[in-house]
């Protein structure tokens, strides 16, 4: 595990024993206990839809102590598809289309940023994790990323410092979590240590926040005043129109504000930054980028822009969230004793070759992302090489039965447990990099790009460990 993790550079042992050993291969976790990494097509499919699988412990347990009893990331079988019926709504193809205008303010409000220090080197991660934490919160609470309070902005940088810090210990602690009942572990976050301080901090303000927000759109309603509560407005419209079978109530609404807060707001300004990164060690591509963003928007109104139609932009998008996905492992646990189908034979420890591997009931199980979207048999003999090109030639992309809501793609999961957010996460990657790369260029700083870092997610890296990516950044247009 430490060789998985606490790398340098994400995948320098993970890609190596891809190649050497395959899709499926054992590796040894903490106290003598053995996990397998599975990143076999066939497999992953199987994991995701057989519901033979639950999530692992450390996922468990982060839920715990970070969201509230009732989220729909801590919610089992019916409830959760209950909450993901009620949640898409926000979430849809219709609805995201109507968050446009406030991906564009966002970008306008970066344009700014950037404008009074063109010319100069910036740490660009800082800007994008705000205007996405302030694109969250305005389209699904109703309220403006200063709205959210000091307090909260405070708490949420220390959290996620904390998520992108990781140490022997802490995959010492990993592996003792998943021996430690679940009451004492919910009771393990009120140890007056910083780290439990900044979880039960976050959990609780994400509480408070979103119950004084839900409680504000019921009083508007009360006085029959403009609902301008985002899709939480909704929601409570909702509840109080219906027979609450098919919405949330209250309670219900406030429990998922922690998940919509945190979830995606850091992972998505990590994307950005890891493809500004990439754009500034391919100058011809970025130039060829930056041509059609002009083209369509010379083409089009300013409300009136075909993200869709724009090839290249949505090839490099996917190369980005193929090259780095956010989540580039998630531990899954068998619930019963279950075989799982391999799309290719693999030689086992005894010399025999096999196409199903029986995996007994609580056997953990690594669902390696990262390798799945690096396999040559998936992506041609260049997997591990940034090309968007790919997606547009056809000739490197996937071959294999299809995988994950975008792209054949599992940077947003799938099946039961597909991001809600994903829709959302793309418009907004569309709207920034058109808005950015339109009017800047963006260079590489003399020490070198950020490199890519697990911390918790991957995240790109300075070159002293810390989260960061510095570039130049220069007015075009």
């Amino acid at each position: 595990m430490r060789e998985l993790i606490l790398t340098p550079t994400y995948g320098e042992y993970e890609f190596r024993w891809l190649r050497e050993y395959g899709a499926v291969y054992r590796i040894k976790a903490c106290f003598g206990e053995t996990r397998i990494m599975v990143s076999d097509p066939a497999a992953m499919q199987f994991i995701l839809m057989s519901g033979h699988f639950g999530t692992g412990p450390t996922l468990e347990n982060g839920a715990r102590l970070l969201y509230a009893d009732g989220s729909v990331f801590r919610a089992k079988e019916e409830e959760h598809k209950r909450l993901r019926a009620v949640l898409n709504a926000g979430f849809s193809a219709g609805a995201v289309r109507k968050y446009l205008p406030i991906f564009e303010r966002a970008a306008h409000s970066l344009t700014e940023h950037f404008e009074h220090l063109s010319g100069e080197l910036i740490d660009v991660v800082p800007p994008f994790g705000r205007a996405t934490l302030g694109t969250t919160s305005e389209a699904i609470l109703g309220c403006s990323v200063d709205d959210l309070g000091d307090d909260f902005i405070t708490n949420n940088l220390q959290l996620l410092s904390l998520a992108s810090s990781q140490s022997p210990s802490g995959i010492i602690f990993d592996g003792l979590s998943r021996w430690i009942p679940p009451s004492i572990y919910e009771t393990a976050i009120y140890l007056p240590v910083a780290p439990f301080t900044i979880l039960r901090r976050a959990k609780n303000l994400a509480y408070e926040l979103g119950k004084t927000v839900v409680e504000d759109i019921i009083n508007a309603m009360r006085q029959k005043l403009e609902n301008t509560g985002g899709f939480y407005g909704e929601l409570v419209e909702q509840y109080h129109a219906a027979d609450g079978k098919r919405t949330l109530n209250k309670r219900g609404i406030i429990a998922q504000t922690s998940l919509i807060l945190i979830a995606g707001q850091d992972t998505t300004a990590n994307t950005l930054a890891f493809g500004l990164v990439e754009l500034a060690q391919n100058p011809g591509l970025q130039e060829k980028l930056r041509i059609e963003i002009h083209d369509a928007m010379s083409n089009s109104s300013a409300r009136d822009i075909a993200y869709e139609n724009m090839p290249l932009l949505n090839a490099f998008i996917k190369e980005v969230l193929r090259m780095y996905p956010a989540e580039v492992f998630s531990d899954r646990v068998a619930r019963q004793d279950t075989v799982l189908p391999l799309s290719e034979p693999i030689t086992t420890s005894d010399g025999k070759q096999t196409s199903q591997l029986p995996v007994p009931k609580g056997q953990i199980l690594m669902f390696a992302i990262a390798s799945y979207q690096r396999l040559q048999s998936r992506w041609g003999e260049d997997a591990d090489t940034f090309r968007p090109s790919r997606w547009l030639d056809g000739g490197g992309v996937l071959k294999g039965e299809a995988m994950g809501p975008y792209a054949n793609l599992l940077t947003f999961l799938g099946g039961s447990h597909t991001c809600l957010g994903w829709r959302f996460a793309l418009l907004e990657l569309q709207v920034f990099i058109c808005e950015l790369v339109g009017k800047f260029e963006f260079s590489l700083p003399p020490d070198g790009p950020a490199r890519c870092r697990y911390g918790g997610t991957v995240l790109p890296a300075l070159p002293d460990g810390k989260k960061g990516a510095v570039l130049r950044v220069k007015r075009v247009m």
